[in-house]
């Protein structure tokens, strides 16, 4: 975290998610471990709700929601490593009940051989559905559409990745270059088919759910996004931090129970709460006040997106606010399983809903400071600021600006995006609507965005 008031905001926010999460996040010692953390366990703990959803724009959607951790070496984004721990339990159940029915199918496969060759040909068996949680980073398109069929959105897939070179060298080769295609319409949980002639193979996958968690460093965040044209970026929440330069203590007290231990003893804790949602199909609404302000949030978000990075960077403010009712639905839910409730419907809390806004607005930053810093669509309005502030008359209207964007040799669009800043730094000021006024260096603060 970067400054004091952004340290008191998490603290605000971490004290206030449900407790499991809490008590998670806590098990993190620096308030920028817990940052991380308090994200990435909000993406674990709603890949465990495959059946909890929500109704946003006329579509159902589930809380499935991907993750970019992006810090520099050694400023402890490392630690989340330990988070699949809380896992443990499920993958060995899902282990153990998959070793179990490829037994019995093998078991059913010889029965059936040795019956043809008696000439008591039945029926073939079908081979069993092989449900996995948590899968590597390191899969081939071809696996990854065959796991997601599996698991035949009856159960979420998590990608968890400390090293997004794994991911991203996959991606990289003609095994997993569909990769990319996959998230994008994972996302949406938009149908994924995929024919193959070699061995007749023909998949579909209807309703794909899939979560996403990955950390590394800046310079490995550009392989995987390779443009600001690429809507993969759109989908993916972000965060972003520096390293601290103090060095920490690494001496373990006495009484220390090693961090692993810790989150291992909370498998049984996160096992409850998939053995409870699993089957249990769940809706959560929002009321209407907080309707009105994702919306509201969200028009500021798109101007914003659209004067700082063009037509392209609107879908990181259209996305984020679907972002906003996944991590809200995730907390609900979470609330819903530690109440013991039963009912088809949860009502989000004011509280809940704040947190998630809060938690989105910053990864909502962090993407389009991401999306100005990638290749793609350039933006002329950076460069040009201070060129047209001091072309600009003392008093004009936007309409009069036409014969100084052909002198300048800039678009429209351009322009606005200009004239958006000059407002926001406070150089220029609306004397009555449609009409602005220039405000002298000397008169504008130091503070300014320019």
């Amino acid at each position: 975290m970067d400054n004091q008031q952004n340290e008191y905001n998490l603290l605000m926010a971490i004290n206030n998610t449900p407790p499991l999460i809490r008590s998670t996040i806590n098990l993190m010692e620096t308030p920028q471990e817990k940052y991380m953390a308090l994200y990435a366990i909000s993406v674990i703990t709603g890949a465990l709700m495959p059946n909890v959803w929500t109704n946003y724009d006329g579509k159902v959607n589930h809380p499935a929601l991907m993750l970019m951790v992006s810090f520099p070496p050694a400023a402890g984004k490392g630690k989340l490593a330990l988070l699949p721990l809380v896992l443990n339990k499920i993958n060995e159940e899902l282990r153990v009940n998959n070793n179990m029915l490829m037994k019995q199918y093998k078991m059913d496969v010889r029965e059936y051989e040795k019956n043809k060759k008696s000439g008591n040909a039945t029926h073939p068996p079908e081979k069993p559905r092989l449900k996995l949680l948590l899968i590597p980073a390191n899969t081939t398109s071809s696996k990854l559409t065959e796991q997601l069929a599996e698991n035949n959105g009856e159960m979420m897939a998590l990608l968890f990745e400390t090293e997004t070179d794994a991911l991203t060298n996959m991606m990289g080769n003609k095994f997993g270059g569909d990769n990319s295609m996959i998230f994008r319409k994972v996302f949406h949980h938009e149908q994924i088919s995929q024919m193959r002639k070699s061995n007749g193979e023909h998949l579909e996958v209807m309703n794909p759910k899939m979560a996403i968690v990955l950390t590394g460093t800046p310079s490995q965040v550009p392989k995987l996004f390779h443009s600001n044209q690429d809507g993969l970026l759109s989908r993916f929440m972000m965060i972003s931090g520096t390293a601290s330069l103090v060095w920490k203590d690494v001496q373990p007290c006495d009484s220390c129970v090693p961090l692993n231990r810790l989150f291992e003893g909370q498998a049984a804790d996160y096992y409850k709460i998939y053995d409870f949602f699993k089957d249990r199909n769940v809706e959560v609404k929002f009321t209407k006040e907080q309707w009105n302000l994702l919306n509201k949030t969200g028009a500021v978000r798109l101007e914003h997106s659209n004067h700082e990075g063009g037509e392209n960077a609107t879908s990181i403010a259209k996305r984020h606010g679907n972002m906003t009712v996944r991590i809200a639905s995730i907390f609900s839910a979470l609330r819903y399983f530690e109440s013991n409730l039963s009912t088809a419907v949860i009502v989000c809390s004011d509280e809940d809903f704040k947190i998630a806004n809060w938690m989105v607005e910053q990864s909502y930053e962090s993407c389009i400071e991401l999306f100005k810093d990638l290749p793609g669509e350039t933006d002329d309005a950076s460069d040009r600021v201070e060129e047209v502030y001091n072309m600009l008359p003392s008093k004009f209207k936007p309409k009069e600006l036409a014969p100084l964007f052909k002198t300048l040799d800039l678009s429209k669009r351009t322009m606005e995006r200009i004239l958006y800043r000059l407002k926001l730094s406070g150089k220029l000021t609306s004397i009555k609507k449609g009409e602005y006024e220039k405000k002298q260096v000397a008169d504008v603060s130091e503070g300014g965005l320019l």
